[in-house]
Parts: C-alpha cells; structure tokens; sequence
C-alpha cells in the first residue's frame, strides 16, 4: 500500500471521525444508524457521504433542506488524510505495517479529541484509556523502529505524560482552593492516591511509590472508608522530601519517582473509575446530590491528564517533554490572543496537547537537539 493509496484510506477514516465527534458526546451509536443531516434528519445517500468531494458539491448545504454543513466535516477529513500521508512517507505501510497502522489510528484519535474537546470541554475516556492501552501493545509489537520509542520508553512515557498533567491538576486546584483541603473523597482509589504516591516516590523512588498505591487500595477496603492526609499537609512533606533527596535516594531518583508513582496512581485510578462508569451507565440517580468536591476549581482537567498518557505512549518520556512545552507555549499565545479579542478564560488544553503532540511525533527530536545545541549540551 502506497502513500497515496493511505493518504485516500485516511479520508474515509476521516469520514467515520466526523461520525465519532459528532456522536459520541451525546452518547449515541457510532455505527447506526446511518448518517443523517443534524438539521432536518434526512437521511445522506452514498454520493452525499464522499469525503470532501460531497461537500464541495453540494456547496455545504444539505441537498434536503437546505441548511448549512459545517466546515468541520472536510476539514477534519482532510486534516486524517494528510496524517495517514505523512506517517505512510515516514513508516511505508510496506515496510512497517504494524507501526503505520498504529500511527495512523493514534493521529485519528488526536482529530477525533480536539473536535471534542473544542465543542464540549470534555475528553471521553473511550478515547484514551483504550487508545493508550493499545499503543502500548501496538509499541511492543513494533520492536524499536527508527524514532519511536521501545516498549519499557512507552511505558515510561505514559506514566511521565499522566504524572507531570496530574501534578498540575492536584497542586493547581490546591492553590486555587487557597491551599484548603478537597473535600473529593473517591473510593478506594481516588486523588488521595495519587498524592500519596507523589509522597512516597519522592521518599523512596518509583517502586515504593507504586506500592503505596496498592497499599492505600487494601487500606481503604479494609475500613470502608477513604484513610488519607490532608492535602496541604501532604503536600507540605512531599516538599521537604524533595529537599531531603539528596541525603536520601537522590534528587533524579526522587523527581522521577515521583511524578511516575503518580502518573501510575492516575492512570490505575481513571482505568477503575472508568470500569465503575460503564458498569452504571456514569449517571447520578435523580434528585442524587454531587459528589463532593465535583465543583471545585481546577487549573487542569483529568481528561488531559490521560490524554498526555496516550501522547507519552508514542513519544517516549523526551519528547513528550518537548510536546508539553510546545502545547503549554501555543496555549499561551491563542489565551492571551484570544482575551485580547474578549474572549473568555478558560480554553480547552487538549487540543493544544494533540497538535503538540503530532508536531513533535514528526519534528520533536530535532527540536530538543536545537535546544540542547543551544544550551551548549548537545
């Protein structure tokens, strides 16, 4: 299969994510029924459905009523295709089939989340617990390819992409709470876990950070109840045990451990959470009050904490580093574009995180070498 013959492939993948990003949020099927028109119901004929081509036809109207076809739909065809071009250039499907398979679903996940997240302010975990589970398997099958990361650096990646966002969520919302306690009580395994693996791991490196999880989790099971440190208190030893790193397992050792103990609580946390979900449909029962703390302010949403983790899975722990700066940088300049224009504050970051994220997968190493070259490193 030639560049060309993917790059046509990515069109029709393109045409079935329009599907998705219009669907899925609403919690309807992606399979059926058949597409229709969102404004009058009428159901599209096969000629109404080619990718880009229909839409150019029919002036992006819909032939039924008459109502306007949003410029999403070709764009977002065309955005899969030039991906599915770029990665079957880069990885030939001939050559390397499992890993331009791989590429290309992953970049469909990307389109699929920023349309999402541009609309909703929400990133499905159908999209990316699975989608890095997954990536994870498809990055052990491929061995270690030319620019991509081996299947323990994917892992890694994973966990440094959950842990570094995750870190932003729980000491953002800390300092937004005015260093109060969260009043978030999940169980067994919630927030509470995460930060005492940040805890742990900065004391006694990744291992023990992971096994404090599992030891919160049979705790929390055993009272029926959540045991936890207040959070500011929690946070408050975390900081004197950086400080104390190097008399203890080292600064590297207690940076690293930590943030991947928390990235592994996040994402053993969100798997649960996300099983819990699907067993009961995710819906509050009526007249049920919120959860506690669900209206807490936040700097930054779960759900980009485990998009980060998909992102990590194929970058590796380097890069992904590259992808955060890029996304947090691009943030800056349309959030300050955006107010100056009196836009509103807050603005989705998952968006910025996948086009981050798929600039780096193509330009990333070169960019950290211009940056080491700069500082003198490399």
């Amino acid at each position: 299969m030639g560049v060309l013959t993917f790059t046509l492939l990515g069109l029709l993948i393109g045409s079935f994510a329009n599907v998705v990003i219009h669907r899925l949020p609403r919690g309807a099927s992606v399979v059926w029924p058949r597409s229709a028109c969102p404004s009058c119901g009428h159901t599209l004929s096969a000629w109404e459905l080619i990718p880009v081509v229909s839409h150019l036809v029919l002036r992006g109207r819909c032939r039924h009523c008459g109502a306007a076809i949003s410029w999403r739909y070709p764009f977002v065809e065309l955005v899969t295709a030039l991906g599915f071009g770029v990665v079957a250039s880069v990885w030939p499907p001939t050559v390397a089939p499992v890993v331009s398979v791989a590429l290309a679903g992953w970049w469909t996940l990307l389109v699929i989340i920023t349309f999402i997240d541009l609309q909703h302010h929400e990133i499905p975990d159908v999209l990316t617990l699975p989608g890095t589970a997954v990536m994870l398997l498809a990055a052990w099958a491929w061995g270690d390819p030319k620019s991509l990361p081996s299947i323990r650096d994917a892992l890694v990646g994973a966990l440094a992409g959950a842990g570094l966002l995750v870190f932003v969520n729980r000491l953002g919302a800390l300092a937004l709470r005015r260093f109060r306690d969260t009043e978030e009580r999940l169980w067994p395994i919630g927030f509470d876990a995460v930060n005492l693996a940040a805890l742990v791991g900065a004391i006694g490196g990744f291992t023990s950070g992971v096994a404090s999880i599992a030891a919160s989790v049979a705790v929390n099971l055993v009272s029926r109840r959540s045991i936890r440190l207040p959070e500011p208190v929690l946070w408050a030893a975390w900081l004197a045990a950086l400080m104390a790193a190097p008399i203890g397992v080292g600064v590297l050792n207690a940076v690293t451990g930590s943030v991947l103990a928390a990235g592994m609580a996040a994402l053993v946390g969100a798997a649960a959470w996300w099983i819990v979900d699907l067993r009961t449909g995710g819906e509050a029962s009526e007249g049920q009050e919120p959860a506690p703390g669900s209206d807490e302010p936040v700097a930054m949403g779960f759900g980009d904490v485990k998009l980060a983790a998909l992102l990590g899975v194929v970058l590796g722990w380097e890069r992904l580093l590259v992808a955060v700066f890029l996304a947090v940088l691009l943030g800056a300049v349309v959030g300050v574009a955006a107010r100056l224009r009196g836009g509103g504050r807050i603005l989705p970051f998952g968006p910025f995180l996948a086009v981050a994220g798929a600039v780096t997968l193509l330009v990333g190493d070169a960019i950290l070498r211009a940056y080491l070259t700069a500082l003198g490193v490399g």
